[in-house]
């Protein structure tokens, strides 16, 4: 469905630039192409579907009146047998201000002053334009009736060539359009640098910083998209019509591209996290490097890049490890029942605070968790940095010291009989094993 919506709204654009549409035709001569333009009244003659010339009003006529008497003219002469006679200057009639251009001795079109300056040539040398081109096509016509092989050989050949043309037309055009991509891919790409660096000596913030530079580059680029459209022959009315016409198409066939660029200025805008915080959304956490209109850029602690679309992650439960500068971080390690607890809570609370980033505030406590029947269980609780390389990192000193310190005391960890670990960790609140390191493992 998305796909025929796309090719509608394809169709449509190119229909409201101006490009004609086929008409139906009869064998022979083309139909007459019935739609003049509103200021011009241009219509164009044409023969078996190949666009010959346009003419326009004249003598009381419309275009579209005058081509198709021209029409009917050639369709009579496309329905002979007898060979075409030549066509020199000899066939045509001069009369007054006017020039006839007879073909096998009919007059089919008359060559007039304003014809002749409308484009901006003589009236014999238009009028010999026109005759060439209705010979050719008249003799082309035949030669399909009378052998329908050698006619689809004609036609494509007429098809090809007309292509040729078209595209040798259109290279010009083409050429300023890719001057024009080259000169605004490197102005997007200054704009993004230059606002970057102008936003460094500032005060905003990452989020609000990625928005001025995206905003400006994706800026400059619509700029250089109207632009290119104008080169290739699209005005700005006709692109602001058919993006008025197709914008509801367009709504339903982007509309989960459009929905995660209005999640990703929201993200921007909300300042819910920022770039460089250590976040966890869904199954991925890691650090931001890029909050895009598109997407959300996360490295993860095994450095790899998840790019998560940012309609997922506004609505998804986000849980950022550094809002806060610091986080709580306890274990638990166990000790014999006949152990004095008093003594280990006091040997495992001076081991803490002698590991350096131990925070000072809030202090470091040691608390009873858990009295089994064969061993005390006691929770060893303190602050670190946010940051997970630092959580880490402080966290595994403190469990060694730990251990150090109650090996100098004697004093005995856990029972050898218990089947239970002698340390286990507690992270913000949940007891369990040390997390494996990568990108579903524990709080960083």
């Amino acid at each position: 469905m998305k796909r025929w919506i796309v090719s509608s709204s394809v169709a449509l654009i190119f229909m409201c630039a101006g490009t004609e549409a086929a008409k139906p035709q009869t064998t022979g001569a083309a139909a007459p192409n019935t739609a003049a333009s509103a200021t011009t009244d241009y219509a164009s003659v044409s023969v078996e579907g190949r666009k010959l010339f346009d003419v326009m009003g004249n003598g009381g006529l419309t275009g579209a009146e005058r081509a198709d008497k021209i029409h009917r003219r050639l369709g009579d002469l496309i329905k002979r047998n007898d060979a075409l006679r030549p066509f020199n200057k000899q066939a045509l009639v001069e009369l007054g201000n006017e020039t006839t251009i007879e073909l096998d001795g009919e007059p089919v079109l008359t060559v007039t002053d304003a014809d002749a300056q409308d484009a901006m040539a003589t009236r014999d040398e238009l009028a010999l334009l026109w005759g060439g081109k209705m010979t050719t096509a008249i003799a082309d016509a035949r030669a399909v009736r009378r052998n329908p092989v050698k006619g689809a050989g004609i036609l494509l050949w007429n098809s090809f060539s007309d292509l040729v043309v078209s595209l040798l037309q259109w290279l010009p055009r083409l050429a300023g359009a890719i001057l024009l991509f080259a000169l605004f891919w490197l102005l997007a790409r200054v704009s993004r640098w230059g606002t970057k660096h102008i936003l460094s000596h500032t005060h905003f913030d990452s989020n609000s910083r990625q928005l001025v530079r995206t905003l400006a580059y994706y800026g400059t680029w619509t700029v250089g998209a109207l632009a290119i459209l104008s080169t290739l022959g699209l005005q700005g009315g006709t692109i602001a019509t058919t993006l008025g016409i197709s914008g509801f198409v367009f709504g339903f066939a982007f509309k989960d591209i459009l929905s995660h660029l209005f999640a990703g200025l929201m993200l921007l805008l909300g300042r819910q996290f920022h770039i460089g915080d250590q976040i966890v959304v869904k199954e991925f956490e890691g650090t931001v490097e890029r909050v895009e209109l598109r997407a959300l850029y996360l490295r993860t602690y095994d450095n790899r890049l998840v790019i998560i679309p940012n309609g997922d992650v506004f609505t998804s439960i986000v849980t950022s490890n550094t809002a806060s500068p610091h986080r709580r971080r306890e274990f638990i390690i166990g000790i014999g029942q006949n152990e004095d607890i008093g003594k280990a809570q006091a040997v495992a609370l001076e081991a803490v605070r002698s590991v350096e980033g131990v925070e000072k505030e809030p202090p470091a406590d040691v608390l009873v968790d858990e009295i089994t029947t064969s061993m005390v269980n006691i929770c060893v609780r303190f602050h670190a940095s946010s940051l997970r390389s630092d959580y880490q990192r402080i966290g595994s000193e403190g469990m060694r010291r730990v251990k150090e310190a109650f090996e100098r005391e004697e004093i005995s960890m856990s029972p050898a009989a218990s089947a239970q670990p002698a340390v286990s960790e507690h992270m913000d609140g949940l007891t369990g094993s040390a997390p494996q390191s990568g990108t579903t493992g524990g709080p960083s």
